[in-house]
């Protein structure tokens, strides 16, 4: 992180807050949130996890926020295209090194 960064997130969050978002999520992940034009402030907010793809991540957002009617020999979410539904989910979602964040 440059200076100026640090600087800003420690006059936004204090030193202690900004030590643990960085022990843990990771100071490159701390630092491409900063990068990517957001504030500190709302870090803990806008975090949604860590995952492989963002097909990971729409399914597993999916699964968390609907019923897809699991069942042990059959799940509907093995007809849904999680490719285009990733490309649209990103809208309004943004990817850092594996981690995953709310346009807020």
């Amino acid at each position: 992180m440059k200076y100026t960064q640090v600087k800003e997130a420690i006059n936004d969050l204090g030193r202690e807050k900004l030590e643990e978002l960085i022990k843990e999520y990771g100071i490159d992940v701390v630092e491409g949130y900063i990068n990517a034009g957001n504030s500190l402030n709302d870090f803990e907010e806008a975090y949604q996890g860590n995952y492989d793809s963002d097909e990971d991540f729409a399914e597993q957002l999916c699964n968390n926020l609907y019923d897809l009617g699991k069942k042990e020999n059959w799940h509907p979410s093995w007809y849904i295209d999680w490719e285009r539904v990733a490309h649209d989910l990103m809208m309004d979602y943004f990817e850092v090194n594996g981690h995953y964040f709310r346009q807020l």
